[in-house]
């Protein structure tokens, strides 16, 4: 009797079930449904407040401190954002966790509370520099003398003139040209002593400028003495050369000699104040001019890093308000790039060189510029210069300057032939190439070789034992959204495994090359690979490319790519008569550094964005510093770190993670619950 009355029992149990579920089922369905509309959504951040772990990279330079640092935050609480401040202090935290000897403090100059703090670290700074800050006063006390001086003798020398015109007023020639110097004299004499109070005013900060503008001052004399030095000096010499009829040759003799006289008294003032060395202190004091900055003190040395590069937001707007990236990476990369710029003597220099007429490192309309690989270096200290080879000469660095060239051809390229631009970038590399100098070359694909023509840039790397196929293109067949079959012209890097230090900071980083170009080293050369694309079914290299986004009717047709194709290789020597070392890095990409590839961005959570292909601008800092010398400084570094990535995982592996992330997980959860509602049902 029990079991037959179970039965029904059972089959109610189980009927109430299945409606349960099906209930949940259509329930979450609707509520997904619902929430999908935008006005019903609600977003979370909690990645502000996350758990912050510093780079490899500022970890060893942390630890590897000796004596006492010191990091003061000046920044006006009421005018930042609660969260950024946060994140800023979390990296401060974390740096004093990891150097025990580094004394972190935020500091707001405008609360009364602080104030003791504020000018106990100004008076801290004067201290430390306090016998070149007397040298700097004095040698600007002079300068200014010097100035007055010039002011003065304006006026007279102003009469001078004016009497040696008037003698010779019917040579239209002489009266034009000494009429025009008694004008400039006349207006130097009425309006010199707003120079004087512009100097003053650098020199006596008043209001929110808290320590004296010391390289603004000398800069405004530097200009002011010279300037009139070469002015008095060019009009002694024309003096010499007047034809004395009709003037009074003693007054003219006079004048050239009190000419002479005064621009040599401005030269010798100006040549003082070119011969100061640079100060912290002054350095420091023009930073402080925003209000907010970073001051770093360590035992021998001390800089600030303004505001606008420690908070710097790079905000984007969007429908829902505003996104950033997160301050902490940034943060951490500024304030460790300061460190090491603290402890080297030196920093690197890193020169753009390009046959364009426009400057790569402003920003262009399509995005055919370098800013945001030039911004990533300038935020760690290193010199950005750039050299536009048919407009400038080359930059004079200091023969034992640590620098890196890197070599940008035109993006433009169209035709068989080079155009004049092109060609001089190409004997202005040449010739960088056989003084020893470290550079970084970056290839474009060529139409040449397709002809029979060689690459004028494969043959300028072929004694350095490179050979670069830039007659082919490294393409790859995909499907897009649609489901329709694609040809793509770039390639995706994940995974680095060569031994090289570049190749170590780049690894598990996304790195994408457009118009990938093939890379081999010669047998015998001494080459290091530092990066390959794998063999592929879907890949093939295609030797009837062509430059166009649209590529037509081009098909794999069957092709695949067997063997691993390396795309970025690495030469170093030494030159004995030289003795310095040569290095070469030698990119199968030309546009990868390039804002429209590099600093392309994605949404990273809480409002933010964070770098799609964060390996293009670990690659640019990555190559500079290995470039020059500056090994030490080639590890991961916090901005490419600022979303975690899965890596070393096969394609069958990352499938299989995927399923069960999608299907595997909440199937899980599922069946814990049935099993728990089933176990309390009986």
């Amino acid at each position: 009797m029990s079991s037959t009355n179970r039965g029904p029992s059972t089959t109610m149990h189980w009927g109430r079930t299945m409606v349960f579920l099906l209930a949940g089922i259509v329930l979450a369905v609707s509520m997904v449904m619902i929430s999908m509309h935008g006005s019903l959504r609600v977003r979370l951040d909690a990645t502000k407040t996350r758990a912050y772990s510093l780079s490899p990279r500022t970890t060893t330079l942390l630890e590897s401190l000796e004596g006492e640092w010191r990091i003061a935050v000046v920044m006006v609480e009421s005018e930042r954002d609660e969260a950024v401040a946060r994140q800023i202090d979390e990296v401060l935290e974390r740096a004093a966790t990891v150097a025990p000897d580094l004394e972190v403090e935020r500091i707001d100059p405008s609360d009364p509370a602080s104030l003791g703090r504020y000018e106990s670290l100004l008076l801290e700074l004067r201290d430390r520099e306090s016998v070149g800050i007397q040298a700097h006063e004095a040698a600007l006390d002079r300068g200014r003398a010097a100035f007055a001086g010039l002011v003065q003798y304006a006026s007279g020398a102003r009469a001078d003139l004016d009497s040696i015109v008037s003698s010779v007023a019917d040579r239209q020639t002489v009266v034009d040209e000494w009429g025009a110097l008694a004008s400039a004299l006349q207006l130097l004499a009425e309006q010199g002593h707003l120079v004087l109070e512009r100097i003053d005013a650098e020199l006596q900060p008043e209001g929110i400028e808290p320590l004296p503008n010391y390289q603004s001052a000398r800069s405004i004399l530097i200009e002011g003495l010279q300037q009139w030095s070469r002015e008095l000096q060019a009009a002694a010499r024309r003096m010499r050369l007047l034809d004395s009829a009709g003037v009074d040759s003693v007054a003219v003799s006079t004048l050239q000699a009190d000419m002479e006289a005064e621009a040599m008294k401005l030269a010798v003032a100006a040549d003082e104040l070119l011969r100061l060395e640079e100060l912290d202190y002054a350095v420091i004091a023009t930073q402080l001019v925003e209000g907010e900055a970073a001051v770093i003190i360590g035992p021998g040395r001390a800089m600030a890093i303004p505001a606008s590069q420690l908070f710097a937001t790079n905000l984007v707007p969007d429908e829902i308000g505003q996104v950033r990236f997160d301050q902490r990476f940034r943060g951490e990369q500024v304030l460790a790039s300061a460190i090491a710029s603290i402890l080297t003597e030196q920093m690197p220099t890193v020169v753009f060189v390009h046959g364009e007429e426009s400057s790569i490192l402003e920003p262009d309309s399509m995005q055919l510029d370098a800013t945001g690989a030039s911004a990533i270096l300038s935020a760690a200290r290193f010199n950005v210069l750039e050299w536009r080879v048919t407009l400038e000469p080359q930059p004079v660095l200091p023969g034992n300057a640590p620098r890196a060239w890197v070599i940008l051809p035109s993006a433009m390229r169209a035709g068989f032939d080079l155009s004049k631009a092109e060609r001089t970038l190409l004997e202005e590399t040449a010739r960088l190439l056989g003084e020893g100098e470290s550079v970084l070359i970056n290839l474009y694909p060529s139409y040449m070789p397709r002809y029979g023509q060689p690459d004028p840039w494969a043959s300028l790397l072929e004694p350095y034992g490179i050979e670069a196929s830039t007659g082919e293109v490294l393409l790859e067949e995909s499907l897009d959204e649609e489901g329709e079959s694609v040809v793509q012209m770039f390639q995706q890097l994940n995974d680095f495994p060569a031994q090289h230090p570049i190749a170590a900071a780049l690894n598990g980083q996304r790195l994408l090359l457009p118009l990938p170009v093939p890379i081999r080293a010669r047998a015998g050369s001494v080459m290091e690979q530092v990066g390959s694309i794998p063999p592929g079914s879907s890949r093939w290299l295609e030797k009837d490319w062509t430059p166009s986004e649209d590529l037509g009717s081009m098909r794999r047709n069957g092709r695949s790519l067997d063997e691993p194709v390396d795309v970025i290789w690495s030469h170093e020597q030494v030159i004995p008569d030289a003795g310095m070392t040569q290095r070469i890095l030698v990119v199968g990409s030309g546009p990868w550094m390039l804002t429209n590839i590099a600093d392309v961005v994605v949404t990273g959570g809480g409002e933010r964005v964070t770098l799609l292909n964060p390996g293009n601008h670990e690659l640019m800092f990555a190559a500079a510093a290995w470039l020059s010398g500056m090994d030490e400084l080639v590890a991961k570094g916090p901005l490419s770190q600022e979303v975690s990535r899965i890596s070393g995982l096969s394609t069958t592996s990352q499938g299989i993670l995927g399923w069960l992330l999608v299907l595997g997980l909440p199937g899980c959860v599922t069946c814990l619950g049935f099993i728990v509602f089933l176990r309390r049902r009986h």
